[in-house]
């Protein structure tokens, strides 16, 4: 059998084609071709490998080059079980992926179309003419991952177990959960699909007849698959022996912490067990060491924001919070400020409950109050360990406020959360903790009160009429325009349907002032300060999120879902 492909017509050199898209100049070309002569390697990838240009954009001078057409595996539903019709060893060292059969030709995604080996066994294996088209490595990945998802997988798991195992209370010993028994196989299935989806948290929830698996993603659960009663609690000890919990304990609560690699990624997750009516409960809590830690630039605050709070960073004292509710991203972003903050002439110390991600140049202490390690004590201790720069994982009572506050005044910059709505209502949520005004006015350099919200997938945005009455208010109200096309997702693979791809996150900034600090030490309302700031040039958390609406970031459903409050409806 033959593979498909483009005809054989004279072609221009690749590195012809690379220097008229633009991409390279001659001279770069002319290196690599050195480099070739040593290597004997193919140029592409010898440019590649040298950084002169991206596996993308060299993709696509190569189904220029060829002839053979460049696929968008974003946008392609890959079916699991055309994907099995190769085995799985040859799919992982080649970067193939089959994507459909037309007319009994199977058109596969690969890296080098004119490997004509790998072609022929191909061709070999499924009986079918190939036909290849052009993608990168990484999207090959990517896509293969995506097409082994769980509910489909699972399937094969189900057939294993028969019906006569059907008897959930008998317990064998503990090797049961460690080899390749169903049970075993299923639980590894959710952790690997739930990283891979990068979902925040699993929750295996015991219902009536079975247990449903939901995967928290982009702030949202959403049910991935249903459980057998039959396999439930072998899933369920699978995940208690990772984390390291007793097996045999349902009636009280567990909690564990699991370290795995999948794939590249160092995962660690924090395991929590609770007894229901319909059994025990589990959520695992995932922090991927691979996409925790970003940037100041790659938090979506905007510009003039994040120029502020660089500026608010060099200082060598004074105490920034972070506020927000559950979920709103108040770590990522005090992480993100250390790394800015990390240089080998600081002594930074974290004080953390739990510490979730590692790093390193940094002294991060885990709370032990088993040991009387608390947010206090431990702040204390800190105190006599020279340190320039102090993160308190959450203020939470009087004691550390206090201390952390005196720490702020006696020279050292400390970073911190709270849980408050917005930026004055933490000042006054200080005030009632008893802290005295006069220390909060002279510390506090800045607070920053956060959201997130969902952004529209980029694949399957399209422009929608604004006609929500609700939401049209609320922007006349803030004295905002108001926008006549807002965008919203159709839903499409890359956003698994939903939508949504990824969150970003919306602020409210407070930067204190001497207006600010004199209304302070005056105990001044909550209104009267909020004036101050707004003449001070604060931006909203409403009207930022207004304004990731108009820019066509977020959906009219996040604008209400996380910022539009009941003193909002009130109002209107």
């Amino acid at each position: 059998m033959e593979s498909g492909g483009p005809e054989l017509t004279p072609r221009k050199r690749l590195g012809d084609v690379l220097v008229e898209a633009g991409y390279l100049s001659n001279q770069q070309i002319q290196k690599a071709l050195d480099h070739q002569r040593n290597s004997g390697d193919k140029l592409g990838h010898i440019l590649v490998q040298l950084g002169m240009i991206t596996p993308e954009k060299m993709a696509d001078a190569l189904s220029v080059h060829l002839g053979y057409p460049r696929v968008d595996l974003a946008r392609q539903y890959i079916e699991a079980d055309l994907v099995s019709l190769v085995p799985d060893q040859m799919l992982a060292e080649n970067a193939v992926l089959p994507l459909r059969v037309d007319n009994g030709i199977l058109t596969v995604a690969t890296t080098d179309p004119l490997d004509i080996f790998l072609i022929d066994e191909l061709q070999r294996i499924t009986g079918m003419s190939v036909s290849p088209v052009i993608a990168t490595e990484e999207e090959i990945k990517t896509a293969l991952s995506r097409s082994r998802d769980i509910a489909s997988t699972a399937r094969k798991v189900f057939d294993q177990y028969t019906d006569d195992a059907d008897d959930e209370d008998s317990f064998l010993q503990k090797d049961q959960y460690l080899g390749d028994a169903p049970g075993v196989q299923l639980a590894n299935m959710v952790v690997e699909q739930a990283v891979r989806d990068h979902a925040s948290d699993i929750h295996l929830e015991p219902t009536e007849e079975d247990m449903d698996v939901r995967f928290r993603i982009d702030g949202i659960l959403r049910k991935v698959m249903t459980v057998p009663r039959r396999l439930r609690n072998d899933v369920q000890s699978r995940i208690k022996v990772m984390a390291n919990l007793d097996i045999t304990e349902r009636r009280r609560p567990q909690d564990g912490r699991i370290q795995i690699k999948v794939g590249d990624s160092d995962v660690d997750m924090r395991v929590s067990t609770l007894p229901t009516v319909h059994g025990e409960k589990i959520v695992a809590r995932i922090l991927n060491k691979a996409h925790g830690l970003l940037s100041i630039d790659q938090l979506g605050f905007n510009a003039e924001t994040a120029e502020k709070l660089r500026r608010i960073l060099k200082l060598n004292q004074g105490l920034v919070l972070v506020t927000g509710p559950t979920g709103s991203g108040k770590t990522t972003t005090l992480y993100s400020f250390l790394s800015h903050l990390n240089t080998v002439e600081k002594n930074i110390i974290t004080i953390e409950d739990p510490v979730e991600y590692d790093l390193a140049g940094i002294n991060q202490v885990q709370i032990n109050p088993r040991v009387n390690l608390t947010f206090a004590t431990g702040l204390r201790t800190v105190l006599r360990q020279d340190p320039d720069i102090i993160m308190v994982g959450e203020i939470r009572d009087r004691e550390t406020a206090e201390i952390a506050i005196r720490s702020a005044l006696t020279g050292h910059l400390v970073l911190s959360t709270l849980h408050t709505n917005n930026t004055i209502a933490t000042v006054a949520r200080l005030m009632d903790m008893g802290i005295e005004p006069y220390l909060i006015s002279s510390t506090i350099t800045a607070v920053i009160s956060q959201r997130l919200v969902r952004k529209v997938c980029p694949d399957c945005k399209q422009e929608v009429p604004l006609t929500d009455p609700l939401v049209i208010q609320f922007i006349k109200g803030l004295g905002m325009a108001v926008p006549e096309k807002v965008y919203k997702g159709s839903g499409c693979v890359l956003c698994n349907q939903s939508g949504y791809h990824g969150r970003v996150a919306i602020e409210e900034v407070l930067i204190m002032n001497k207006n600010l600090r004199q209304a302070i030490d005056m105990r001044a309302g909550e209104e009267q300060m909020r004036a101050l700031a707004l003449e001070s040039g604060m931006n909203t958390l409403q009207e930022n999120a207004v304004a990731k609406l108009t820019a066509g970031i977020t959906t009219t459903d996040e604008i209400v879902r996380t910022v539009y409050s009941i003193e909002e409806q009130e109002a209107l």
